[in-house]
Parts: structure tokens; sequence; C-alpha cells
């Protein structure tokens, strides 16, 4: 509940805190084009088309889960919506069924047919808006449907854009094929869809009318649902997640985990595109280590040095673009409806490659992190944090303290923060068990930060708690626990 946080305030650099508790539908759909041989090629030359929803999907080898994921998003209610596959070097037949409905649905508008599914649509959301034989994990028991049946159910709003990634031995990742898609997307609204996932029928409606209701919102998010594989943990981070709803909430719990599906988004293209100006032309980046290089190979075939970084920084897609997002002060809320199913199988990425490994999270968490506290040193120097004081336990905690000593080490070299000009902080650690209360006053120095690396919900509180009890006296109802800094990492 206490983290650190970028300031939403617009048109501002973030500060640190410390917060509390016009082609026509008929030839548009049937276009299949390759994708840009560089994602930093110049973008569509049209102006996004108001109102439109342009969904981005990266595709590869999907076939048991894509042709009931494309349903689900080709009848979508209530939008104009177009969307854009990329197909990222398929062993299946994915390229070529997505073809087949991109031909189907050209002919299904020519003569004057289609959205026959709409009237029946569920306005149900989450595994309710499914039928059981296409929420499993098992691809021997999964339901497909061919390209005609999937034509003649697109709503009459809904196109399709097919394109082709071609690498030049690069690893696979989303990058590549997202960084494509969107720079042949047309949408005022740039939304994301994995594919072997499922939304309900109003879920691009709803979260449309969330950014058209909050107009200080850059982006709009949802809660989600598993199906498939059934996993306890997956399912204490489904719930927690599907706690962080106010913007508030989801910026301030960037360091425990990420506070939402990158892919159960719905963006302003207008955002997008400021943070790619501020990120040297990138919007999506996929890195991976190669040798003893860091390679992103989401910007361009044959991939990249990403500019900057040290070997220990390669990280997953959604954590680097969310903690971007974040660092950039961009506000995204939640709306609290289940408009996104999370398909859980045991070949999934999240599972398979090494760096979504708990360390390679924790890097890219302690990256942001520094750079957070390093710039909020520079920006106002009388507030620099001399200290980070970090508690916890056994294993974590000491790997915690390695990852921002890594960063503090790294970042002074780089020419990520002028950190010449600010004080660079001491670490230490302190061995800590949740509900003590060992604090003075002295304690709470503006100048220290505390960092409490605990990853479940129920030491939190306990320590939240202590604290609560240690400082009350000094609380306001800003700062519930006067001038000592607490934050929360996992």
């Amino acid at each position: 509940l206490f983290l650190l946080t970028a300031r939403m305030k617009r048109r501002r650099r973030p500060e640190l805190d410390v917060v509390d508790a016009d082609t026509d539908a008929g030839s548009r759909s049937a276009r299949c084009e390759a994708s840009p041989a560089s994602t930093s090629a110049p973008l569509t030359t049209q102006a996004p088309r108001t109102g439109l929803i342009s969904v981005l999907m990266p595709c590869r080898s999907a076939a048991p889960w894509l042709s009931a994921c494309v349903l689900s998003v080709l009848t979508q209610r209530d939008v104009d919506l177009e969307l854009v596959v990329a197909d990222d070097g398929s062993q299946d037949d994915s390229f070529a069924w997505l073809c087949a409905v991109r031909d189907a649905l050209g002919r299904a508008r020519e003569g004057g047919t289609g959205g026959a599914r709409e009237a029946d649509a569920r306005e149900a959301e989450g595994v309710e808006a499914f039928s059981s034989d296409v929420l499993g994990h098992a691809a021997s028991t999964m339901r497909t449907y061919d390209a005609e049946y999937v034509a003649k159910c697109a709503s009459a709003s809904c196109t399709l854009v097919v394109l082709r990634v071609e690498r030049e031995g690069t690893p696979s990742g989303q990058g590549l094929a997202l960084n494509a898609c969107y720079a042949v997307a047309r949408g005022e609204y740039v939304g994301e869809m994995e594919s072997d996932d499922l939304r309900p029928p109003h879920a691009f409606a709803t979260l449309k009318r969330a950014l058209e209701d909050n107009p200080s919102w850059d982006a709009s998010c949802s809660r989600i649902e598993l199906c498939g594989m059934e996993r306890q943990g997956m399912r204490r981070f489904e719930t927690w997640q599907n706690e962080q709803i106010s913007p508030r909430d989801m910026s301030a719990g960037r360091f425990i985990e990420i506070p939402a599906l990158r892919a159960s988004g719905l963006y302003r293209r207008r955002a997008l595109e400021r943070m790619r100006a501020l990120d040297d032309g990138c919007l999506y980046r996929d890195l991976w280590l190669i040798g003893d290089v860091v390679v992103d190979c989401a910007a361009s075939a044959a991939g990249e040095p990403a500019l900057a970084s040290a070997r220990h920084q390669w990280w997953p897609v959604d954590s680097d673009f969310w903690h971007r997002w974040f660092f950039h002060g961009f506000v995204v809320g939640k709306v609290p409806h289940k408009l996104y199913v999370w398909r859980q199988y045991e070949a999934q990425s999240t599972r398979t490659h090494s760096r979504c490994s708990l360390e390679q999270l924790r890097r890219c968490k302690a990256h942001y992190f520094i750079r957070d506290v390093l710039r909020a040193g520079e920006t106002s120097p009388t507030l620099a944090v001399a200290r980070i004081r970090v508690y916890g336990v056994g294993t974590t905690l000491h790997a915690w303290v390695d990852a921002i000593h890594d960063e503090l080490t790294h970042q002074q070299s780089s020419s990520l923060s002028s950190t010449s000009a600010v004080v660079v902080p001491e670490v230490t650690s302190t061995v800590h068990t949740p509900g003590d209360a060992p604090w003075t006053l002295e304690d709470a120095d503006i100048r220290v930060l505390h960092v409490f690396v605990f990853g479940m919900p129920k030491p939190r509180r306990k320590i939240i708690h202590a604290l609560t009890r240690a400082f009350k006296a000094q609380a306001t109802p800003t700062s519930p626990f006067g001038d000592f800094k607490a934050v929360f990492v996992a």
C-alpha cells in the first residue's frame, strides 16, 4: 500500500513519491501485408481514424487456440475495430488459417453477410462468456473453428489485417511482431491480444467508454480471469492484480508485480506516440542476452544492441513496457470487470523463457527503482535519498541488495542519469520479522528510504500495522508515517 511511485501530473516529469493506503472495411479486411523490414521505419502516413480501435496481435504457432481467440476479437460489440495480426514464423498452419479468414471475410462483406453471432453474444464477463470447450489447456481437447464460420460470425464493424514477420536469426519474442502491427495500425485507440487468450464480446467497448469517461487516463485495463491449467501461484497473482484498480494503486504496485496484463489494456495512440518519442522512437522492446551483449530483437529483423544496457539488463516485454510507462508518468486505470481471459498451459512463454525468471524480473524492478531514486535526487537535491535500508529475510533479501548495488554501479557510469550531480545512496540490509517495530523517531528521515522485500500480502499488512503504531503521532492525511519513507518490493 505504501509504495514508491511517480506522481501522475500531466506535462511534467514524474517525481519520487511515497504514497498511501480510410480504406473501406471490405478491402481493408482482405489485405495481407509483409511487415516493415525495421520497426524504426516510418509509420502509416494516414492520420489516426477517430474512434477506431486497432488490436495488435503477435502470433507464433498458435493453431490450437488461435481460432477461438480471433473469433472472440472479431465478434466484439459496439466498436469500430481492426485486428492486425503479425505471424512470427509459425511452424503450424496459423498463417494459412489467418489468410483463409481474411479471404472469407472479404467474400462475406462483398456478399452482404456476416455478423451472424452478434445477436447471440452474451453480456457475461470472464470465463462465463465462453463455452467450456474453448477454456482448456490441452490442445487435443480444444474446439477450433473454420475460417468460413469465423467470417460469418464477425461483427460488421470488425476487420482483419494479416502480416508476416521475417527474422534474421534473432530469438522469437513479441516485440518485433507488435512493432510491425503498430506500424500499419490506423486507430485512435490501440489494444492488444495474445493469440491464445480470449475476450468477452463487450470488452473493447467497455475499455473505450472508460477512456471517454476518464480524460486524464492514458490507458484503461481490465481485471483478468485465468483458464486452462490450475496453479495456486498464478491464482494468487490473479487475485493481487485484480485488486489494483485506481491509477495510484497501479503505479504504486509496479515494484511488487506488473499491476495489469499489458494485453488487457486499451491505449490512447497519442500516449503511445509520446512514449516512443521519449524512448528514442521505441515502443516495444524485446531484450535478450546474446553472447555477452543485450540485444533488442524488436528493433529490427536482425536485432540491434540495446542502448546503454549492461549484461544483466534483459527481461520480458511486459515488464519493460510497464516500467517505462510509469517512469515517464503516464496514467492507467482499471475497470472492475473481467474482460480478459488468460490461458495457462505447459508450453506458455511465462513458464519456459529464462528472461521470465524471478531473477530477471527482480533486475527489471531494481533498474527502474534506482532510476526513480536518482532522478528524484536530480530534481530536488535537498530531498535526495542518502541511504537505502533494505529489510527482509534470507536469499531474497540478499538478492535485492545485490540487484540494487548492480544498478547503482551501472547507472553511475551510464548516460541514463546525471549521477555526478546527485548523492549516490548508501545501501544497507536488515533482517526483519514482519510485525516487529524496531524504529524510533530518528528513523523518520526524509533522506532515508526504507525498502521492505516481502512478496506476500500478509507480511506486508503486518509491517503496515507496525509502522502505523510506531509513527501514529507523526501521521498526516498525506503522510501516514510522517517522514518515514516506506516502499514495498518483491
